[in-house]
């Protein structure tokens, strides 16, 4: 259902004992905060906001009895991960993890109960009762693979899990912070917080009680989500993530809402700008459509600064290049299709900021030249081809380089010897194929030793490691015309 139809259903007086906004939090913490503002307003009472609370028991019980000295109650809950999809569960362990060792004798301190509730997050999406068993037990009913890393602390380790001891020293050293929130009574039921619920959405609250939900993801077809959307109480106010051509879904919403909260618009030039320079991929396998949680978080923060630092009520893209440090997302492959298509300046451009914006600099540098050194191999063995079976060079067109080019360049190669080539996407092919159309053979028979040059200068034989990949990048986008045949 729409926010707005939301809304004005509460505007006419009608009672929503629950409700359920989903999407990025940057869109669906303020769209949950209009819904809760809005009932408390007709109700005459104050919002309480709940942010990742470690159970729902004590909030759903809060919200059934009557106070003494408000006529209503509506609790905003941000973030509880109750009815996330499981796959969530390794990065809440993540964060459970960052308290480190938690002392025996000492009572949880506020950081520790927050790492605390982060556990009990995760057992819950599993459905396991924390307090059944001793904390090894417990723990040890949650599938291995939550231990060995989320997207966050995979982002961080370029892409690399824990191994198998590290996971289980995780898992033995999350035993003291379990044991601790079960003294201190931080326990609440996957089941028995879901069976609460759903029956409040069937039942219903005291006129004027009202629980508003606000979630960043809900698994597809969870039975509490299916509920909510049979009683108009659910909306989804929208994800911010990449397309297949690389530009921003959701990217108006998001401007529109902090247009909202801030009262400066911003044009939509600067937007692009400012996305350009802080939104970036999910690091997680699988995922790489979605936006990075924290990126879209960054988007909003310097939004924000923008709108107190600026005149008047809009904000232009002069005003984003001189005042946001470019830290946004840049793609490896496309570095790769501007050399493909000789724009040494732009690819050289392009690598620069892919280093600039890298977490681990020198890891981006050594996995930049892996994918150089392939295309590098790719175009000597492409023009030996085209040398080899008279094939033309030159052929632009794409769809008549994959009908006519390409099934010469990639058929079996006489006495059984394997295809270099042959098992190359067209799209890929292509453009190794345009590369080496530009150059002549003289220049490619420097380029294999130019890959070793570049590999000893980034492995610490040289200064200048920067410098020796932006000279790589430009001998293989440079290049003389070469002749219609080879």
């Amino acid at each position: 259902m729409p926010l707005d139809d939301i809304l004005a259903r509460i505007e006419a007086g009608e009672e929503i004992p629950a409700s359920l906004l989903v999407g990025d939090l940057v869109l669906s913490e303020p769209a949950g905060r209009r819904v809760a503002e809005a009932i408390a307003q007709r109700a005459g009472c104050q919002v309480v906001v709940r942010r990742r609370p470690p159970h729902l028991a004590r909030v759903l019980e809060d919200l059934r009895t009557f106070s003494l000295f408000d006529p209503a109650k509506v609790i905003l809950v941000i973030e509880t991960a109750l009815l996330a999809d499981k796959a969530a569960a390794a990065d809440l362990i993540d964060q459970a993890a960052e308290v480190g060792q938690v002392d025996e004798d000492s009572e949880l301190s506020g950081k520790e109960t927050e790492a605390a509730s982060r556990l009990l997050q995760a057992l819950r999406l599993f459905g396991v009762a924390p307090d059944v068993g001793t904390p090894e037990q417990v723990l040890s009913k949650m599938p291995d693979w939550v231990y060995f890393g989320g997207a966050a602390f995979r982002k961080k380790r370029k892409n690399r899990a824990r191994g198998k001891k590290q996971a289980a020293d995780l898992r033995a050293g999350l035993v003291m912070l379990l044991e601790k929130a079960r003294d201190a009574e931080l326990l609440g039921y996957a089941e028995g917080d879901l069976a609460d619920l759903s029956a409040l959405i069937r039942d219903g609250l005291p006129k004027g009680h009202s629980l508003v939900l606000v979630e960043s993801s809900v698994a597809d077809e969870h039975p509490i989500k299916e509920a909510l959307v049979q009683a108009k109480a659910f909306a989804a106010v929208g994800s911010v993530e990449f397309d297949r051509r690389g530009q921003v879904d959701g990217l108006r919403e998001l401007a529109t809402e902090l247009a909202r909260s801030t009262g400066k618009t911003m044009r939509p030039d600067a937007v692009q700008e400012l996305a350009r320079r802080t939104l970036r991929k999910s690091p997680q396998r699988g995922k790489q459509s979605q936006m990075d949680a924290e990126s879209t978080g960054r988007f909003a923060a310097e939004y924000r600064k923008l709108a107190t630092m600026v005149d008047g009520d809009t904000i232009d893209r002069i005003a984003v290049s001189g005042s946001v440090e470019d830290r946004g997302e840049e793609d490896v492959w496309k570095v790769l299709d501007e050399v493909g298509e000789g724009k040494v300046g732009a690819a050289v451009s392009r690598l620069r900021r892919l280093l600039d914006s890298a977490d681990d600099t020198m890891g981006a540098r050594l996995s930049t030249f892996s994918l150089l050194a392939d295309f590098a191999r790719q175009l000597v063995a492409v023009q030996g081809l085209l040398r080899d079976t008279g094939a033309p060079v030159g052929q632009r067109n794409y769809n008549q380089f994959k009908n006519s080019v390409a099934p010469t360049l990639q058929r079996d190669l006489a006495g059984g010897l394997l295809n270099p080539v042959g098992k190359l996407h067209p799209f890929r092919l292509h453009r190794v194929y345009l590369a080496a159309s530009r150059h002549q053979s003289t220049d490619l028979a420097r380029l294999l030793p130019r890959l070793l040059e570049t590999e000893m200068a980034l492995k610490g034989e040289s200064g200048a490691a920067e410098s020796a990949l932006v000279e790589l990048v430009t001998e293989l986008g440079a290049g003389r015309p070469a002749p219609s045949r080879l």
